[in-house]
């Protein structure tokens, strides 16, 4: 043991305190040299309430775990040395620190990608946007290509969908919080962070332009701590979203306009849910009969003479495909861009299953009954 080691557990075990019994166990892992265990036992240290103040994590790092960090598991260094980045006053002195680190584990991929988000959080935090998404945009390649999912997965889609909210891109926000959610397991989010997350992750549905399928977040666990609070209208407002329900979004107009980013969107609100609201039309016919301007007029709440025009933008976002008949008013439409379905729209679906199912049974009852007269 090294005579610096010895001084600093010496006077930890001096001075007593709740963690006296925990420094001789880190001393006896220590000489034993068990270095697993050891990590393990720091790792759970470094969050202990009585460290967190002033500058003990610090000379926790300098005068023990630096002795023996070149013998630890490097994505398990930078797990721990997180926690102590916290407890810097000035945030350049956090991001030194964390470079410093990251120039000791380069032999483990992952721990550099922790120590790139921990420094973009850093980066964050002091609102320097542009190296926030510098580190982003040279992360985010880099997970793409990794095969299979990781602890540090989280990290990052956090990183990414906190900056995207800071900066108002609802689609990039939306995207990489479901990322995220999908990362972690949702029992172990706080009650009331996991209903900021799910108001956040709902705006960001309403707001982002190039969202038309609101069945994965309606289908989120997330959600479900909206439900039966002051905020159970922005699952309402979902839902109509999803099957394109106008009239019960007009109902709920003077609840969501309360809301300053949604009154200010309307007009975006209001395309967008006539464009649902066509979809969930072409999809409950299944492309087997044509709508005519007037029967989407009547559903959408649009004058007629904006059916075409609505048409057309559906067509030219890609949420359908098929053709518009001027002379007679009607849509031929035989596609409708693939959702997440909710009870409802799966029950059409399968009422369309359950005929297709009895039409080739019938068919093929035809042909057995005039085999004997085609063979003849």
């Amino acid at each position: 043991m090294s005579s610096r080691v010895e001084t600093y557990l010496n006077e930890r075990k001096a001075a007593g305190g709740s963690l006296a019994n925990v420094w001789l166990e880190l001393e006896s892992l220590y000489q034993s040299r068990l270095w697993h265990e050891l990590t393990l036992r720091v790792t759970t240290l470094v969050h202990e309430e009585e460290l967190q103040q002033g500058e003990q994590l610090v000379r926790f790092y300098e005068n023990f775990l630096s002795d023996f960090e070149h013998r630890i598991n490097q994505l398990a260094l930078v797990e721990i040395i997180i926690p102590i980045t916290r407890t810097f006053k000035q945030v350049d002195q956090a991001i030194q620190f964390v470079q410093q680190i990251r120039e000791k584990v380069t032999a483990s991929p992952l721990a550099v990608l922790l120590c790139d988000i921990t420094i973009g959080k850093a980066f964050l935090i002091t609102k320097n946007l542009s190296e926030t998404k510098k580190i982003i945009e040279d992360l985010a390649p880099k997970f793409d290509e990794l095969d299979h999912l990781t602890t540090v997965h989280s990290r990052f889609y956090d990183l990414a969908s906190n900056y995207y909210r800071v900066m108002g891109n609802h689609s990039e926000y939306y995207q990489n919080a479901l990322k995220y959610l999908g990362c972690v397991d949702n029992s172990s989010i706080p009650v009331k962070e996991k209903a900021e997350r799910a108001f956040n992750l709902g705006l960001a549905a309403l707001l982002a332009e190039n969202v038309y399928n609101f069945g994965e977040i309606l289908q989120h666990p997330v959600l479900d701590a909206l439900k039966d609070t002051r905020e159970q209208w922005l699952i309402d407002l979902l839902q109509a979203f999803n099957i394109g329900d106008v009239e019960k979004y007009e109902a709920l107009k003077n609840v969501w306009q309360v809301q300053p980013d949604l009154r200010m969107a309307e007009p975006t609100l209001k395309r967008k849910i006539t464009l649902l609201c066509l979809m969930d039309m072409i999809f409950a016919s299944g492309g087997t009969r044509a709508l005519t301007f007037e029967d989407v007029a009547t559903r959408t709440k649009l004058p007629i003479d904006q059916i075409e025009l609505l048409a057309m933008h559906a067509l030219s976002l890609g949420l359908i495909r098929g053709s518009i008949d001027q002379v007679d008013e009607k849509l031929n439409m035989h596609w409708v861009k693939p959702r997440v379905l909710d009870l409802r729209q799966v029950a059409t679906l399968k009422k369309r299953l359950d005929q297709w199912t009895n039409d080739v049974k019938h068919m093929s009852s035809l042909v057995e009954q005039k085999a004997g007269d085609i063979l003849s």
